[in-house]
């Protein structure tokens, strides 16, 4: 059941089988149907996710000009990858964004208190969530820095490069919100893959 946690953690950083089993014991599992809210905006964000199988995006509620509501999608995360709400999860205030399945999924998670319990017994637990949030920041910079300096065909093709499979698995109104394009714009450049 969570072979593919334990491969995705023993490549980041071996553990040894006693904290692993500790580790083990706080995780849980579960099922969850395409559409579904994981996490609503004003909620805490109180799980750190695993994608075992499937795909979640993470989104933000912008007003526009008529008076409705925007939905700009912020990331992604596909199997093998981690997610949550940053800074609600960090610091425990309510969340800015929304979380949702994009698909059928199935998660393994860990409640944020068995977490830091974790990190506080086992200095190696502590040492892996180091690493793990070290790498999602340096994949945030990155997009912060294409979004900057890259054209809109750049982006899209920058996307492509680093997430082949997502441009057929995410809608496409999704890329474009997350790229900071027209959806159009969008339609028009995947034509080309």
């Amino acid at each position: 059941m969570y072979s593919e946690f334990l491969s995705t953690l023993s490549g980041i950083l071996p553990i040894d089988n006693q904290v692993c089993d500790q580790f083990l014991q706080k995780l849980k599992f579960a099922n969850v149907k395409k559409g579904k809210l994981l996490l609503s905006e004003g909620e805490i964000c109180d799980k750190l996710w695993f994608v075992k199988i499937g795909l979640v995006r993470g989104y933000l509620l912008t007003s526009n000009q008529q008076g409705t509501f925007d939905d700009n999608t912020e990331w992604f995360a596909k199997e093998n990858e981690f997610f949550h709400a940053a800074d609600s999860f960090v610091n425990q205030v309510p969340a800015c964004e929304c979380i949702e399945t994009l698909e059928p999924t199935t998660l393994i998670y860990i409640h944020r208190a068995d977490l830091y319990q974790l990190y506080l017994d086992y200095p190696q637990i502590c040492c892996l969530g180091r690493i793990i949030a070290e790498r999602s920041w340096l994949k945030h910079l990155a997009l912060l820095r294409d979004m900057r300096a890259l054209s809109a065909a750049q982006k899209l093709e920058a996307f492509h490069a680093v997430s082949k499979e997502l441009t057929s698995r995410v809608p496409q109104k999704y890329i474009a919100s997350y790229l900071g394009i027209s959806e159009n714009y969008v339609s028009k450049l995947r034509a080309n893959y």
